[in-house]
Parts: structure tokens; C-alpha cells; sequence
């Protein structure tokens, strides 16, 4: 079983992921290893039986359908679950890969500038990304789906914490609202507006829903979401305002005014499983303490 892979165990799934990689059904039989009339005959049983074309001639080229695209994909995942499985099930991993889990507010920012500053002292390490809600970090981190995880709140104390930085929250308007050009805002002067939030997994969610009621009021909610960016877009479109973190996604249509609360803001840091930490999540620890150690306050988000 030690040189089985998923692909052995599901050789059409890898042929069709073949087919996603390089359209042409010559290469793409040899890159599986079966031959080229092989391969065609299980292409037209494929397309026959699921009534869909998963490839379409474009004069003397080859190129895959919409639908052979969607295929392809859910072929390649599968695949990737299945080698994964089997990693686990051998006790086996890649002695330089690690997943790095971080929230979607942080990532085009700290998880960002952390990962290519420690892939430049460590280019040999693979590094994969998994974005979620904190309570979605931490089940990756319970399941062992995640290895090290940029979040916010602190985690319980059975998990390893080091604190990184603060980020703030904002108050997103869009542009000609009649507060937009104000320094900094109370939260109460929006409290007859319609309001966009995230939905109630979200550790900013729950902060912003904390804001309104240290100033006074319940929010009226026009519309929940679970991405930061849809959530501005529609701010943009003029349907209501948002609290949400700083910087979690700019937008040409939008402000950010910083809010007067001294509590408009969180801390954020690295989360682990104690009990179960690779070494080259180890290494991200270690050079996430030693670039905070000599530069403070790096990846601070302010509003």
C-alpha cells in the first residue's frame, strides 16, 4: 500500500484532472498513463453518461467546457483528499508543509507579509492556506486541518498563543454619506442608519454588535454576509453602513472612519495545538517571535 496514491485508487477522477491541467488528450493520457484511444473512449462514456461535453474543439485546438471545467476542479479536490487521507493514514506528511489558517481581514495584510517574509529564510517549506471564521480556524486547528492560525480572539489556554498585533474597527461608509468626511465618528450618529454585518461566526461581528450597544442602540440590519468584501461593495451601492476591521478590503466607493470608542479594536496573534505541531509550523512561531521582537507594532492595522 506504501506507493498507492489517490490517483490509483480513482483513475478517472486523475484523468479528468489531467484533462483541467492540459486539454490535449495525448499528453494528458500520458501524463496518467493510459493510452490515447484509452483515454477517448472513457471521454465520450463520461460525456454520454452525464449528458455534458467536457471538451470542445476551437478550430485546431482543444479546450475544455464550462462544465468540464466544474468536473475538473471537484476531480482535483477529491484527489487532494484522498492523498491527504491517505498521508494521515500512513502517519506520513511532507516534512516541510504547513497550513496556515488565518481570518479573511487578516489575510491580504499580516498573513501576507508574515508568509513571504518567512518563505524568503525558508523557500523549501510549501506552505497552503485555509481562510475562515475564528471558530472555523479552531476546529482546523482541533481536526488537524490547520497548523498554525493568525486569528482573533485568543484562543483557550489548551492552545499556544502569541500575541502579533492590533487591528481596528471602522465604520464603513459610502462616499457622500453626510458623515464620510469626519476624522473620527461616534457610532451613535449612525443609529438611524440601515446597517451590513457579517454573520455571527465572525469575531468582528460579534465586536461590532458590542460597539452599538456601548453607544446606545441596536443596529438595523439590512443585510449579513460572511465576506468582507461583498459587505463594502454593497456599502458602495449605498445600502446601509458597516462596522468591520480596518483594511479588510479597500474599495474606491468607500471611507473608513475611525471610530471614537477606545474599544474599537482587537488584538490578534498565532493560535497552535500544543500537542501536534510540525516543524516547519514550528519555524513560522519562531520567526513570527523574532520579527515582532525586533520590530514592535509591524502588524498593527490602524483605522
Amino acid at each position: 500500500m506504501n506507493g498507492k496514491t489517490a490517483a490509483s485508487l480513482a483513475p478517472a477522477l486523475a484523468q479528468l484532472a489531467a484533462l483541467a491541467l492540459d486539454p490535449n488528450i495525448t499528453r494528458a493520457a500520458e501524463q496518467t498513463g493510459v493510452s490515447q484511444p484509452t483515454l477517448s473512449r472513457a471521454l465520450r462514456s463520461w460525456e454520454l453518461s452525464l449528458g455534458v461535453d467536457i471538451l470542445r474543439r476551437r478550430g485546431r485546438s482543444v479546450e475544455m467546457t464550462e462544465e468540464g471545467r466544474i468536473l475538473a476542479a471537484a476531480a482535483t479536490e477529491s484527489l487532494d483528499r484522498m492523498d491527504l487521507a491517505l498521508q494521515r493514514i500512513r502517519g506520513a506528511r511532507p516534512e516541510k508543509s504547513v497550513t496556515v489558517g488565518f481570518l479573511r481581514s487578516l489575510g491580504p495584510t499580516v498573513a501576507g507579509e508574515l508568509i513571504a517574509g518567512f518563505l524568503a529564510r525558508s523557500p523549501d517549506v510549501l506552505i497552503t492556506h485555509r481562510e475562515g471564521s475564528g471558530l472555523e480556524l479552531l476546529d482546523g486547528l482541533d481536526g488537524g486541518g490547520v497548523d498554525v492560525a493568525i486569528m482573533a480572539p485568543r484562543p483557550p489556554e489548551r492552545f499556544g498563543w502569541l500575541p502579533v498585533g492590533r487591528q481596528a474597527l471602522v465604520l464603513v461608509l459610502p462616499i457622500g454619506h453626510p458623515l464620510a468626511e469626519r476624522e473620527v465618528v461616534d457610532l451613535a450618529d449612525v443609529r438611524d442608519d440601515a446597517f451590513l454585518v457579517l454573520d455571527r461566526r465572525f469575531d468582528a461581528r460579534q465586536r461590532a454588535d458590542a460597539l452599538c450597544s456601548a453607544a446606545g442602540f441596536r443596529p438595523q440590519i439590512a443585510l449579513e454576509a460572511d465576506d468582507l468584501v461583498t459587505l463594502r461593495g454593497y456599502v458602495a451601492a449605498g445600502l446601509g453602513v458597516a462596522v468591520l476591521p480596518a483594511d479588510a478590503a479597500l474599495s474606491p466607493r468607500t471611507v473608513s472612519v475611525p471610530l471614537v470608542d477606545p474599544n474599537a479594536r482587537r488584538s490578534f496573534g498565532l493560535a497552535w495545538d500544543t500537542e501536534r505541531l510540525p516543524q516547519a509550523a514550528q519555524g513560522i512561531i519562531d520567526f513570527t517571535t523574532d520579527l515582532t521582537s525586533r520590530y514592535p507594532g509591524w502588524a498593527d492595522i490602524s483605522g
